[in-house]
């Protein structure tokens, strides 16, 4: 009789070799599935307490300007108001919109390229060298400004040394304007300015009507007009907040136009975050009021 035992036992050897590798294998995959099922439990722990923490809190809204919703300005290409020209009507114009204000398919303007301006009596409009409102800024009110003016009234002053000549690239004709000076609230994880934004409503006849901007368009700093670098200009989208400083925010509403006894409700949105929730009553039109809502 022939002797099988030693391939029988070589035989033996090799299948459980091979369930060796096979349960490393399936503990490999196990370990991961693990490791995969722990960092998805804490990013959605982590998106929950976004969720709860991540909150902007309004201090304040005061009226800054209360202007006619038939406000409009010209911006011309050359000293004398001369070279093309493009009129905005009450609005924030950036990007397309700054050179084709009136959508009719043409662009009646063109970036880095305008000199002076005419603004309506008894409105204002801010005008920017960044084409997202960012940059220096001048704030004009009415009447036939030249680069001399736009110099005088830049921030910063002569716009940063630069001379403001041919730098204009976005622009808005203001008509209710209010500067709501904001916070996070305690608890709050590092914040990216272009996540935060606000909107109201409001009735309008026999229709409702809203208003929305990210915080970044209507233009936003720290209360001393600074941004998170220490430079006297608006913040960028890409700019992170923290809890503890406070920051202000330019809001143009173009739809609302608010009267006395008008209630206003006011949403302020952080992205992945919580919404807080606030009314604005509106109880004077004076500039400098805090037509906040505090119970």
């Amino acid at each position: 009789m022939r002797d099988t035992n030693g391939s029988i036992g070589i035989g033996a050897m090799i299948v459980f070799i091979a369930l060796i590798l096979v349960a490393a294998v399936a503990s490999t995959i196990i370990i991961k599935t693990i490791e995969d099922l722990q960092q998805n439990g804490e990013n959605t722990a982590s998106d929950s307490r976004n969720l709860i923490s991540n909150r902007a809190l309004v201090e304040g809204a005061y009226l800054t300007f209360n202007g006619a919703a038939d406000c409009e300005a010209t911006l011309y290409q050359h000293a004398g108001f001369g070279g093309w020209s493009a009129t905005y009507t009450v609005g924030d114009y950036a990007g397309g919109d700054f050179l084709d204000p009136n959508n009719d398919g043409f662009d009646e303007a063109t970036s880095n390229d305008a000199t002076t301006i005419k603004v309506d009596d008894g409105c204002e409009i801010i005008m920017y060298d960044g084409s997202d409102f960012s940059g220096w800024s001048a704030r004009l009110g009415g009447g036939d400004h030249s680069l001399a003016d736009i110099r005088a009234n830049s921030r910063p002053p002569n716009c940063g040394g630069s001379g403001c000549n041919d730098e204009i690239s976005s622009i808005k004709v203001l008509g209710f304007e209010v500067e709501f000076h904001m916070k996070l609230a305690a608890g709050s994880r590092d914040v990216s300015v272009g996540d935060i934004s606000w909107s109201i409503s409001c009735d309008v006849g026999s229709s409702a009507a809203t208003d929305s901007e990210n915080i970044v368009v209507g233009g936003s700093s720290f209360l001393d007009n600074t941004n998170t670098e220490g430079l006297e200009m608006n913040f960028i989208s890409s700019e992170m907040l923290e809890v503890g400083p406070r920051f202000k925010v330019e809001a143009t509403f173009k739809n609302c136009s608010p009267e006395v006894g008008d209630n206003i409700p006011l949403m302020v949105h952080i992205h992945n975050g919580a919404t807080s929730y606030y009314t604005l009553p509106i109880r004077d039109l004076s500039l400098g009021t805090d037509i906040l809502f505090r119970s």
